[in-house]
């Protein structure tokens, strides 16, 4: 492919700016917005061929997609599209950038090296079956069962035997009746040594034959696993990267540096496919965006035509080096939207309202936070002392915080939010619903239809999502609990809606998953980087911040025992 099939060039009056690539916390602008319903309508009309069929199929069952606002050497404007991993078994489509190293290629090494490791599993698959179809294992199971059954009888029957025996010796004067008693006495343990010595050594061939093939499969699984090490080894030798200074390293490399290795797929996802192709191909990264094209999966939250921040497990140190560039502004440090500022306070708490993007609690890499502004006032009385934190607010939500003075309040502050007494309102505006004609095959639309009014709740356990971390995901197995009553307060012009939430329970983002999951409400929370808040089919105005704020919060005072309301909008969308 020529990179004129691949740079897709756009008009002229297209939204210009200096480049800003951020993949792990950004806004889309208008550029990215445009290429992005571009590439959609491309995908949509990807016929049902043999070959495009699968390719389509391939697509629809869920796939990350990613598009590049870059400039080329000619000062034209354009974008470049990239899929992450393979649609429908190919890694090369018309239209899409390559991966950055072919793994496909039926001639190359990989695929060789592929084909001995599935040899190899073939051949431990034949020897489990035969192992189960003999029934060697069961056989000698059963075996020892046996044996061990008959030596017991035959103890037993020993034992009788002696005890017979020592009642006739009592009894005996006859000195030849003694000798046959002595030699049946003999007799009975030496039958009983040659019936264990017939059972070990037919026992004995039977756990060869057995061992012999179990230590066959496990020469063949240890064999394999070293295959497979030196083979993951050597593809990421083979991913060649660069970084804006022209630098290049392997991703093994770029891993090593930072002491750990690289996950399985690492350079596959379509950022790097993106950034890569533009750096080998000379064009000036502008803006890039990641969004969601087909079904919605049962855990990670992904809705289509959304747009999401690269992944933290392999993309992150990938990225951190490939954005060490001239045009690249790595990634943004949130902009606070509003003041702190104290509702109330006493000798034992603190009621204050966090604006959007302070953090809850001292972060060296995020900014100033409540905690530490909080610390801050008592400066001027010689107490620059931290107030003590007994619940937390995400750092992109704004609202009420609860803060101890002392540590006898603080303990029984979180005794409170530990069993659930305390009671918190936040609301929160939500995306419109996607217009059915920009969804084909109705990809993750929820069934759940907002009206004012509406009242409803959402059972969704939830834990991390180790590989995107921060986020969460859906986990119905190993997921703590998390339960979210809600009422819709207003559906607006635009389609969002105005809805207030009353978590029974405080898992980390468990209001974003429980609006943005395809089993929650199915619609993310307006301006929310991290799970899709986001879309192409949104032509507002775009918000700057999350839409989340923490209206009010009930609790017992830790003194008086006085139950305490507070309640404000300040700082809130």
């Amino acid at each position: 492919m020529t990179e004129e099939r691949l740079f897709h060039l756009m008009p002229e009056n297209s939204c210009a700016g200096t480049a800003d690539i951020a993949p792990f916390r950004y806004i889309p602008n208008p550029d990215v917005i445009a290429a992005a319903k571009s590439v959609i309508q491309q995908i949509n009309a990807i016929g049902y061929g043999d070959e495009s069929g699968r390719i389509a199929l391939g697509f629809s069952e869920g796939k990350m997609l990613g598009v590049l606002v870059a400039e080329d050497s000619y000062g034209r404007k354009g974008y470049l599209a990239g899929f992450s991993g393979s649609a429908g078994g190919k890694n090369i489509i018309r239209g899409f950038v390559p991966p950055i190293y072919d793994l496909l290629n039926p001639d190359g090494h990989f695929r060789q090296k592929e084909a001995e490791i599935t040899a190899v599993n073939s051949r431990i698959n034949e020897l489990e079956d035969a192992l189960l179809k003999d029934g060697l294992r069961q056989a000698v199971s059963e075996m020892k069962q046996k044996m061990e059954e008959e030596l017991i009888s035959a103890k037993a029957k020993a034992k009788l035997a002696k005890e017979a025996r020592e009642k006739a010796r009592k009894t005996a004067s006859d000195a030849s009746l003694m000798a046959d008693l002595d030699r049946q006495s003999q007799f009975i343990k030496a039958e009983q040594r040659r019936l264990k010595a017939r059972w070990q050594e037919k026992l004995s061939l039977a756990e060869g034959a057995l061992a012999a093939r179990e230590e066959e499969i496990r020469s063949l699984r240890s064999g394999r696993a070293a295959m497979s090490d030196a083979l993951q080894k050597w593809i990421f030798s083979q991913y060649m990267v660069h970084d804006g200074f022209g630098n290049i390293c392997s991703i093994s490399e770029i891993f090593r540096r930072g002491g750990t290795v690289p996950p399985g797929g690492t350079g596959e996802c379509v950022a790097p496919k993106l950034l890569e192709y533009a750096r080998r191909n000379g064009l000036r990264p502008i803006a890039m965006g990641e969004f969601w094209y087909g079904q919605s999966p049962e855990t990670a939250v992904r809705t289509h035509g959304h747009f999401y921040p690269s992944c933290t497990s392999k993309c992150g140190p990938l990225l951190n080096f490939m954005l060490n560039g001239p045009e690249c502004s790595g990634d943004i440090r949130p902009e606070i939207y509003g003041n702190a500022a104290v509702l109330y306070e006493d000798d034992a708490i603190i009621v204050a309202s966090k604006p959007s993007g302070m953090p809850s609690v001292k972060s060296p890499a995020a900014g100033l936070s409540l905690e530490e502004w909080l610390g801050a006032r008592y400066d001027g009385h010689g107490n620059g002392e931290l107030p003590f934190t007994v619940h937390r607010l995400d750092m992109d939500t704004s609202g009420i915080m609860l803060f101890a003075k002392t540590q006898e309040a603080a303990t029984i502050l979180m005794k409170q939010f530990e069993d659930r007494t305390v009671r918190k309102t936040y609301k929160a505006r939500l995306s419109a619903q996607d217009p059915a004609a920009s969804c084909p095959g109705n990809f993750g639309r929820t069934s759940v239809k907002l009206t004012k009014g509406a009242c409803g709740l959402i059972d969704m356990p939830l834990s991390p999502d180790y590989d995107e971390r921060p986020r969460q995901k859906a986990d119905s197995v190993l997921g703590k609990e998390a339960i979210t009553e809600y009422e819709v307060t207003d559906i607006c012009p635009d389609g969002s809606t105005e809805v207030l939430f009353f978590p029974r329970t405080g898992r980390t983002h468990q209001l974003r998953v429980h609006s943005a999951h395809v089993r929650g409400l199915g619609r993310p929370i307006k301006g929310d980087m991290l799970y899709g808040g986001y879309s192409i089919f949104d032509d507002t105005v775009r918000e700057n911040r999350l839409c989340l704020h923490a209206l009010s919060i009930t609790f017992r005072h830790p003194c008086s025992g006085e139950e305490m309301t507070f309640s404000t909008m300040l700082n809130s969308y």
